[in-house]
């Protein structure tokens, strides 16, 4: 019965580890704007959503700061709000250090949508979304960590071994239990008893 409730507990914390936002990295999401990690603020009622997707690793996942590995990456933008569709947009990937990795020069984005697709090595980044408009010059940063995978691998594997070293003291506790138990007291062995009273 204990075996089944550590093994029950076990499993419920590996769940609500996995659904937890902080290792939700691919999307932060949430109700509302301002709960999303993607979205930047660049003016009264406008937003910049970044979606990074990395095909070759998984087609279907959705990435925010942190990217599992190394290699062909798509970065989206989406530019929501009306006067962003007709604000001059520049992207700049910036390796960690300011070592510039890739620019793409001012321009329009009628569709509300920029991609910027790029071949990233691992390390840290800085998106820098430049966008100007008769308001002024706004510029926004997006951290980005290529090749995180194994960071977010180390809390789960540190789960699992602390869960694992205490299903196991929990079994031996009750193996050295159940053997002093049996020791000091024949009458707790069912075999004994039925031939104590046969006799």
């Amino acid at each position: 019965m204990a075996v089944r409730t550590m093994l029950l507990l076990s499993i419920i914390l590996i769940v609500a580890f996995y659904f937890d936002g902080g290792i939700a990295q691919a999307h932060g999401g949430g109700p509302g704007l301002g709960y999303d990690p993607c979205m930047q603020q660049s003016g009264a009622d406008e937003f910049i959503h970044l979606a990074v997707y990395q095909p070759e690793f998984n087609p279907f996942a959705e990435y925010c700061g942190a990217l599992p590995q190394a290699g062909r990456t798509l970065l989206v933008f989406d530019l929501i709000g009306a006067e962003l569709s007709d604000a001059q947009v520049s992207l700049d990937v910036l390796q960690e250090g300011g070592r510039l990795q890739m620019s793409v020069p001012p321009q329009r984005y009628r569709s509300g949508v920029a991609n910027l697709p790029a071949d990233l090595p691992a390390g840290t980044y800085t998106v820098l979304v430049s966008i100007q408009q008769p308001d002024g010059h706004h510029r926004l940063r997006f951290p980005l960590v290529v090749g995180a995978w194994r960071d977010q691998l180390i809390a789960p594997i540190v789960i699992v071994l602390l869960i694992g070293l205490a299903t196991a003291g929990y079994c031996l506790f009750q193996i050295r239990d159940g053997a002093s138990g049996r020791g000091s007291s024949p009458m707790k062995n069912p075999v004994e008893l039925r031939q104590r009273r046969q006799n």
